[in-house]
């Protein structure tokens, strides 16, 4: 009998708990994430110390991606994946039409799916900053002019170091 009085409380106050994080979310994040700087959907992110830009940020994107133009691969291959290793270069341009010409190796190449359909993307590192967080991931080139956001910033960047607040 007093294993079954054990099992009901256990069970009421797992529920209550679990209410309570429904309810009151901010109370489950704050005991859970403390260590994590809070970020907005929006912010302006650091790329290479040197070019700034706006960033969407998105929790259901897996990888960052960046608005890129005049992507030329030094000896392509026929085939994308062939030019793993290769160097790329290219102009980044943000919001403001600002741009820094780069280059960098292909570090490898992403199948994306998004509304459009599938494509092939390169992947090259690049050092993201904000807010005194910097890292560097790799990151997917990508024609975002008719975007709004030149920069998405996807849970590679944001793993173990923020939590989105949805309401700022």
């Amino acid at each position: 009998m007093d294993f079954i009085y054990k099992k009901k409380k256990h069970l009421l106050l797992s529920m209550v708990i679990f209410f309570m994080t429904i309810n009151y979310p901010a109370l489950a994040v704050e005991s859970i994430d403390a260590h994590k700087k809070v970020i907005s959907p929006v912010e302006y992110f650091w790329i290479g110390g040197q070019a700034r830009f706006s960033a969407r940020i998105d929790s259901g994107a897996k990888s960052t991606s960046i608005h890129a133009a005049d992507i030329k691969v030094k000896d392509a291959a026929q085939s994308m994946e062939d030019d793993v290793g290769k160097e790329v270069s290219f102009i980044l341009i943000n919001e403001e039409g600002e741009q820094w010409p780069m280059t960098r190796r292909i570090s490898s190449v992403s199948k994306i799916r998004n509304s459009q359909g599938v494509e092939l993307r390169y992947n090259i590192p690049l050092r993201i900053g904000w807010n005194g967080i910097n890292k560097t991931v790799d990151v997917n080139l990508r024609d975002r002019s008719k975007m709004k956001y030149k920069l998405l910033v996807g849970r590679d960047w944001m793993k173990k170091e923020v939590v989105i607040d949805l309401e700022q």
